[in-house]
């Protein structure tokens, strides 16, 4: 009996059909991307100037042009400078005028002062979304669809940035940027499993390997630039996501999914539109592989269903589930902490979202070890520079950072796959996916540029430097085939404890990820786990 591989393969393997899938469905990233960073310009902290009415002396610089009031400011009236203060002799700001042409939520809301911890608070509350967004979608995406799952919460994620423009307060703005969290993470959850599973075996890796969330950054800088309004940023995210809604009415359900529901007549619908698009003959064995596919999901169905309490029930499991979770939240931390402190970078904001998302795209060229050497490194250097060279210095490092640690994090996405049984895969991936959430809500409070540089250095290069040592402790699973029990990962973990100990390798012939015959990644079959907030 043919495969759903073969069956593929047949018709068109990766051809117009993928082509456009890619467009229309992986490309909604792009979209995604710039919605989840745009505090990164919405954050940024314009020079502003502390008014207190009660001053005589500055009674008359209300009606003063910005360009003379700055120069007030920063040279001071009767010995008072009043530039990026929260008071004046003791007296507390009445009122802050901002300077600069941009619009942010900072200079919108006066979020400075006594209210500057409502940004990095806006920030942890939209990844608090995102968690909850993840769980829900995923749960979604395995009840009611791929396809319905997505486009529904990219459609309700374009009605809520687009509300998000008109928002009369941080109370509303921040309210909305939690609702639009929780649809980006049920839009992440989806994102790769959805079109993947359109793919033949061979062509798999093509759908991850596409670099839309750095591309749909650099859109982002350029659009900001050109903008410089964080009210009009968030109606350009919402026009701009129109055109893939269309995408519903052309793409249809997940043969994979339908069939794994008993919807037979309509994955085999599915299969003839594949066919049709890529001008392929769907081979006669089709059917009797989709039937093929919902016997085993019900065979499936009656064996053991385990749970994430089943990832803390033996040591081996243990060790690895804290290992990596204490591993992915590390990265997320400081990922996303880098993302979010661009607007205390030196230099020009919009450059630097620029080159901060430009290097995600040769990030799997850079090795383990040289990630933790160079964010070592490199951040000791800061301690004895001077202050006009420290700014560079610090842009530097945290570039050398994040293209290292967006390597490492691509490579520990098939070290965590690997390192799990197959009847425990998706609940270990899905785990580490969910600890990487919490190092994303706590970034913008621990990797605070502005007020905590030294430490937020001290910290992340800590953090990593445990992060490597840790790594010791994990199994290598290069040239080694994948666990399929519990009882085998027991017995793989002894066996890999001995090999380090004898400097060996292992043997075993190399099996890829989910190559299954007759059914289908384990991965792609839970997509509530496996890509649970899956990382850009």
């Amino acid at each position: 009996m043919a495969t759903i591989e073969e069956i593929y393969d047949a018709i068109g393997g990766f051809h117009l059909f993928q082509a456009l899938l890619v467009v229309w469905v992986y490309g909604i990233k792009a979209v995604i991307a710039c919605s989840t960073l745009i505090m990164a310009f919405g954050g940024f902290k314009p020079d502003y100037a502390c008014m207190v009415n009660s001053l005589t002396n500055q009674t008359s610089l209300k009606y003063v042009n910005d360009a003379q009031l700055r120069h007030y400011a920063e040279t001071g009236v009767n010995n008072l400078t009043f530039l990026n203060v929260c008071d004046i002799n003791g007296t507390k700001c009445e009122e802050f005028r901002f300077f600069g042409p941009r619009r942010t939520v900072i200079s919108e809301w006066h979020l400075v002062c006594d209210l500057r911890w409502m940004k990095p608070t806006i920030i942890s509350v939209q990844f608090c979304g995102v968690l909850i967004g993840a769980i829900l979608g995923g749960q979604s995406g395995d009840y009611f669809g791929r396809k319905k799952t997505l486009y529904g919460s990219y459609l309700i994620h374009t009605l809520l940035n687009a509300a998000s423009a008109f928002s009369q307060s941080w109370h509303m703005f921040t309210v909305l940027r939690f609702f639009i969290g929780m649809m980006i993470g049920s839009i992440l959850v989806i994102i790769v499993p959805y079109p993947t599973e359109f793919f033949p075996l061979r062509w798999r890796h093509t759908v991850p390997g596409i670099p839309m969330w750095p591309l749909g950054m650099l859109c982002f800088s350029g659009a900001a630039w050109l903008l410089e309004d964080w009210s009009h940023l968030h109606l350009a995210i919402a026009v701009v996501g129109i055109p893939g809604l269309l995408g519903y009415f052309y793409v249809p359900e997940s043969a994979r999914w339908l069939a794994t529901r008993g919807r037979l007549d309509e994955a085999y619908a599915a299969l003839e539109k594949m066919a049709a698009v890529n001008r392929k003959k769907l081979p006669p064995a089709a059917m009797e592989t989709i039937k093929e596919i919902a016997r085993m999901e019900s065979e499936r169905k009656k064996g053991k269903r385990y749970s994430y309490i089943d990832i803390f029930k033996t040591k081996t499991s243990i060790k690895l589930t804290l290992i990596f979770a204490f591993h992915w939240i590390t990265m997320s931390l400081i990922v996303y902490g880098l993302n979010f402190a661009v607007t205390s970078f030196a230099g020009n904001l919009y450059l630097n979202i620029f080159l901060m998302n430009i290097v995600l795209v040769p990030a799997h060229l850079i090795s383990f070890l040289l990630i933790d050497r160079c964010l070592l490194n490199i951040s000791s250097l800061l301690l004895t520079t001077s202050p006009d060279l420290q700014g560079i210095l610090i842009n530097a490092s945290c570039l050398t950072s994040k293209l290292a640690l967006a390597a490492v994090w691509s490579a520990s996405q098939t070290w965590v796959t690997e390192s799990y049984p197959t009847v425990m895969r998706s609940l270990g991936y899905g785990f580490a996916n969910m600890a990487s959430r919490v190092g994303a809500i706590a970034a913008p409070f621990v990797i605070n540029l502005d007020e905590m540089p030294l430490l937020a250095f001290i910290l992340m290069g800590s953090l990593t430097l445990i992060c490597t040592v840790l790594t010791y402790f994990i199994p290598e699973t290069r040239n080694k085939a994948m666990t399929e029990t519990v009882g085998e990962h027991e017995m793989f973990d002894s066996r890999s404890k001995q090999d380090n100990f004898n400097g060996q390798n292992g043997g075993e012939k190399p099996r890829k990820l989910g190559l299954q015959k007759g059914g289908f990644d384990a991965s792609l079959n839970n997509s509530n786990t496996i890509s649970a907030n899956q990382k850009p």
